[in-house]
């Protein structure tokens, strides 16, 4: 499932929720990037937790010499199932866009809320000075 295809859908759904009016941009983007984040790594979690090592990393008897499989790892944080095999090939299950899409809009939240916070501070600090 390596294809783009999904990465320039989930971005164009996360951006559905952007406005462009004033004062409420903020907020679309700590949307857009919730909702892509969350989908985005919903995708990669089923990748992980489905994927059956037995089909996805089977031994080559075709090749001389035999290819066999070796060891399968898998994570959640960061997403990662990978199939080893016993000449050195390995094969990464989780498509490659995942993590960078889920980390960006992790960063892009992160930055929202914090300017969102000092924002409110300094709305709260220049209505009580005296």
């Amino acid at each position: 499932m390596d294809s783009w295809i999904m990465a320039v859908l989930f971005v164009g759904f996360g951006l559905a929720f952007v406005r462009v009016r004033k004062g409420r941009r903020l907020l679309g983007l700590i949307k857009a990037s919730t909702a892509t984040g969350t989908l985005c790594y919903l995708l990669g979690w089923s990748q992980v937790h489905f994927a059956f090592p037995s089909q996805a990393c089977p031994d080559f008897f075709d090749r001389r010499p035999i290819v066999r499989f070796d060891r399968y790892e898998d994570g959640t944080f960061p997403l990662h199932a990978t199939c080893y095999w016993d000449n050195g090939e390995r094969k990464e299950l989780v498509s490659i866009w995942v993590n960078p899409l889920f980390f960006t809009c992790m960063a892009v939240l992160t930055g929202c809320l914090v300017t969102l916070a000092v924002l409110a501070y300094r709305r709260y600090r220049k209505g009580h000075t005296r």
